[in-house]
């Protein structure tokens, strides 16, 4: 298979990369400076080491210019963006749950998520006992137990 070729297919997978991680935006630079490579190739064929040295220095140009670029000009919806994104711990704050195992200071009951098909283990935020079947709602999170607060 001519080496452009070769060029081409691997540009091809940077942009399929690409497509799975959106908003980082680095696949596209190398996958931009690999086509580029390629087209280079086809032309002059310069030889392995020449195309890499070309493809790593067109990396670097494009990581430093054209990533910051797409950055700024493209906005990523809250819900794709990675930064956004927290912790499924974290997105139990404030949803109610429904007591299956009594909750009291010294024993961590059993809750069940009202919104999901999950159980967890559930310590009280205060002193007091709370029983089976309450709704409780959850404050926050300590390791592997929820924090709840009776409704």
């Amino acid at each position: 298979m001519p080496l452009h070729l070769v060029h081409y297919v691997i540009a091809g997978l940077l942009l399929l990369a690409e497509a799975f991680s959106p908003g980082t935006f680095l696949f596209i630079c190398f996958a931009l400076a690999t086509a580029i490579t390629g087209g280079i190739e086809h032309i002059w064929q310069l030889g392995l080491k020449a195309d890499l040295a070309i493809d790593l220095g067109l990396s670097v140009f494009f990581l430093f210019t054209v990533r910051p670029f797409l950055k700024s000009v493209v906005k990523i919806p809250a819900e794709m963006d990675p930064q956004q994104y927290g912790s499924y711990s974290e997105k139990l704050i404030g949803r109610e749950a429904m007591v299956f195992k009594p909750i009291s200071k010294t024993e961590p009951g059993l809750v069940k998520l009202l919104d999901y098909d999950e159980t967890w283990l559930a310590k009280p935020s205060s002193d007091a006992e709370i029983g089976q079947g309450a709704t409780v709602v959850i404050e926050k999170i300590d390791g592997n137990h929820l924090i709840v607060n009776e409704k």
